[in-house]
Formats: C-alpha cells, sequence, structure tokens
C-alpha cells in the first residue's frame, strides 16, 4: 500500500522536540530535525517552545494571523493520529506515538478492560477512571532528561489545568507555571539561573473555539487574534540569549452536519470502539468493520498498516494490547459517530488531510 500517513523522517513535530533537546544537552532518543528544517532554528542558550493547540499551517491564512503567518518558515506533520493527547504525549516524551504509547484521544486500555478518554481519564460513560497517570508514559520523559544533564524544562499553561490527571500524565518533572489570562506570560520569570531552558508555553484557546463554533464563527477569529497577540508579546520580550520556536499538536477541519455518519447501537453491537470520529478504532469481527466502512464510506486500514503510522523506534510494551483490529478513516469532511460520542462540535481532527496533518514551524523573526 502507498504511504499515506507520516514518516517521522526529520519534519515530524517529534523530529522538533528531538532537535531542541539535542540542542540544549547533546542528545536525544530520536532523530532530530532534517538539516533544512533544522538550519532555520538559531543556536541559543535557551527556548521558548509555544504550542499552539489545533493550529494547522492552512489556518494562518486567517485574517487575525499576521504576526503568525509571518513567523511561518516550514510546514511540519503532527504525529498520527492527529489528536491533543498523541501530540503532547509526544512533545513531553520526545518519542513517537509507537514508543510512547498514546495512540488515541480516547484509548483501550487493557490493563483494566476499559475505553478511556485520556484527555480527562474517563470512562465511556463519563465516570472518572482511577489510574496512577503520573507514571503512565515512559521514564525518563523529556522533562526528567533535561534535568538529568544540567538543564531545565518549564511548562507554562492555564491556571485550571493543574492537578488534573492529563497534567500529572504529562509534566512529570518539569517546572509548572500558570496563567488565568496569557497575558500573565512573561519570558522573564522563564529564564533565570545559570542553566540552559526549554520552555513550553501552551496556548489552547484555537482548539476549543474551533471545536465548539467551527473556523468561520467569531470566537474563533478571537482565538486567533489572542494568539497572534501572544506570540507577538513574547517576541518583544524575549530574553537576547533566547529563541522562541512555534509549533502546532494538530490542525483542524469543520464537518457539516451533513458529514456527520452517526451510528445506532445496533452498528457497533459486539464491536469495541474508540479513538475519534475522523479515526475511529476497532476490534472485533472483520465483516461488521467492513459493513461500516460501507455505511460510512470510510477506508478501512489494518492494524500493521496502522503500526507503521506510529512512528519509528522500539514499540511500547503495551502497545500489541493496545492496538485495534482495525481503524476507519473518514473521508474528507466527514465523521463517524458511535453512540454515546458527541455530534455537536462543528470543528474536529485525527484524520490524515493535510488540514488536521500539517502544522508550521514558527521561528521568531
Amino acid at each position: 500500500m502507498e504511504r499515506i500517513g507520516p514518516a517521522y523522517a526529520g519534519n515530524n513535530l517529534v523530529n522538533l522536540v528531538a532537535e531542541l533537546e539535542r540542542r540544549l544537552t547533546g542528545h536525544s532518543p530520536t532523530r532530530g530535525l532534517r538539516s533544512d528544517l533544522a538550519a532555520l532554528i538559531p543556536d541559543a542558550r535557551n527556548y521558548l517552545l509555544m504550542v499552539f493547540d489545533g493550529l494547522g499551517a492552512g489556518q494562518l491564512a486567517h485574517a487575525e494571523a499576521s504576526a503568525l503567518a509571518e513567523s511561518r518558515r516550514a510546514v511540519l506533520e503532527a504525529p498520527f493520529p492527529t489528536t491533543t493527547t498523541v501530540g503532547l504525549s509526544s512533545i513531553c516524551t520526545g518519542l513517537t506515538p509507537l514508543q510512547h504509547g498514546v495512540i488515541g484521544y480516547r484509548q483501550w486500555m487493557p490493563d483494566i478492560q476499559k475505553v478511556v478518554s485520556l484527555l480527562r481519564w474517563t470512562d465511556l460513560s463519563g465516570q472518572h477512571v482511577r489510574y496512577d497517570t503520573a507514571s503512565f508514559l515512559p521514564a525518563p520523559n523529556l522533562w526528567e532528561r533535561l534535568s538529568g544533564r544540567q538543564a531545565r524544562g518549564m511548562v507554562v499553561q492555564p491556571a485550571a489545568f493543574f492537578d488534573t490527571p492529563l497534567t500529572r500524565m504529562l509534566y512529570r518533572g518539569a517546572e509548572m507555571r500558570g496563567y488565568f489570562s496569557p497575558s500573565e506570560v512573561d519570558p522573564a520569570y522563564l529564564f533565570t539561573g545559570s542553566k540552559g531552558t526549554l520552555a513550553m508555553v501552551y496556548y489552547h484557546a484555537v482548539d476549543v473555539a474551533a471545536h465548539e463554533a467551527g473556523q468561520p464563527s467569531e470566537p474563533y477569529r478571537q482565538a486567533m487574534a489572542g494568539a497572534d497577540r501572544l506570540w507577538t508579546r513574547l517576541a518583544d520580550r524575549l530574553p537576547p540569549d533566547t529563541v522562541m520556536v512555534g509549533a502546532s499538536d494538530h490542525g483542524h477541519c469543520d464537518i457539516p452536519d451533513t458529514g456527520k455518519f452517526i451510528l445506532e447501537k445496533t452498528d457497533t453491537e459486539g464491536l469495541r470502539w474508540w479513538g475519534d470520529s475522523r479515526a475511529l478504532m476497532l476490534s472485533g469481527e472483520s465483516e461488521r468493520i467492513d459493513a461500516l466502512a460501507e455505511k460510512t464510506g470510510s477506508r478501512v486500514i489494518a492494524a500493521h498498516v496502522l503500526r507503521t503510522w506510529l512512528g519509528r523506534g522500539r514499540p511500547h510494551p503495551d502497545l500489541k494490547s493496545r492496538m485495534p483490529d482495525a481503524l476507519l478513516l473518514a473521508r474528507y469532511d466527514t465523521g463517524i459517530f458511535p453512540r454515546g460520542m458527541d455530534t455537536r462540535k462543528t470543528g474536529h481532527h485525527g484524520g490524515l488531510t493535510p488540514a488536521e496533518t500539517q502544522i508550521p514551524l514558527l521561528i521568531q523573526p
């Protein structure tokens, strides 16, 4: 089969993180950026990684994204599936999904025999799952490796996300700062002391607005304007020995109501499903899976092909037991919604269209 998934060959979000880690410590478990992309990033003592959740490369054409568009130097690819839990896990481990073992927004957890939403650590009924999330990702993670080699790793995120299962899962070993408004973020408190530092600032408003209202909406316009202001403000306040790099975990596509395949309970009866509307993972009888593909116009991706889309390196020890029998890859501007999945949102991601997979590489001008 012709390869249509990410290659992790020096132009992926994982490779960007590895490049920054190598600059600071001389080591990384993953290859850095391709030489032509690496040459775009100046050498520096400190790096600020600005992560705009849900900001695809194509979304920089928005009228409110002028400063971001001017700072775009290249286009990278997002890890697959193109969703927040996968992308942030790739950043915080410096590993591919194959290696860190997070392969979906919702994920089958064989050790507890549940499908779990890793964003909130709830099961399909909405009940919170008791789990030691701090030990879920492999060790050492990016933050632990930085401190082990006499560098600093700092994360700045909305204060509301502190003391959540996802924060404990992602940021073990990092120094943490919170903000109530993006205007509070100031590089002056991020880069102090004698150690080289990688500081990650996380902004999620673009993703939220795209999900809830879609890209033509006023909330989305405001979120894009906020992202543009934040980038400009941080660039104006950077210390002289610091370079700011921007990226995203995935892009977005709007799905009209006419493109939403809302399944009946009988459609998935006897099947286990997880993942998301754009890349639905299924285990069960192949005939039932093929019937769903025909009903939704989606493409059946066999498990061995999906595995190649998850990256390179030594597989996570639990990867095999977490894998589905097949994945349904939704076609452009459609989504597959089993009973219990939220159908109200406008913006979606998780699939392999350019809108979802192509993310920007931003460099402070």
